[in-house]
């Protein structure tokens, strides 16, 4: 879906057809700006229960890594040795995985949201400054 091109030279004829463009303009420009937002929004949403699973699990983690059992006698028998070396590399593993997780947390933020964000704010705030300020000073010199 495409708009029509917006030509300098109907600026100056102000005609309907030409003014019905440019709203389809504002209204494309209105839509993306609340897209971005909403992906913005959700994106950090999405980030902040990130972190809060990985810091659930990496407790988890820890949980596991701490556990021995008590003796009975003289020593642990092969199954409990074996259960506490099993707790030992699950939780190596899942420490693994949430490094590896919270890189690409990092990297979510930093390479999607901060850039979108970024333009959001200097890209589409500054041409609906610009063309605020521009469709004011038209209908002022009416």
């Amino acid at each position: 879906m495409g708009h029509p091109p917006l030509e300098f030279s109907d600026c100056y004829l102000d005609s309907p057809d030409f003014r019905e463009r440019l709203k389809c303009y504002e209204q494309e420009l209105e839509r993306t700006n609340k897209f971005i937002k909403d992906v913005i929004k959700d994106g950090n949403a999405l980030i902040s229960a990130m972190r809060n699973y990985s810091s659930a699990v990496q407790k988890f983690s820890q949980t596991l890594q701490s556990f021995q059992f008590d003796f009975i006698g003289d020593t642990l028998t092969d199954d409990e040795i074996n259960i506490a070396e099993s707790f030992k590399e699950f939780a190596e593993l899942l420490n693994e995985v949430e490094n590896e997780r919270m890189m690409m947390v990092h990297n979510a933020s930093d390479l999607l949201i901060k850039p979108l964000e970024n333009f959001r704010k200097e890209q589409i705030g500054f041409t609906k400054v610009h063309f605020l300020q521009i469709y004011e000073t038209f209908f002022i010199a009416e």
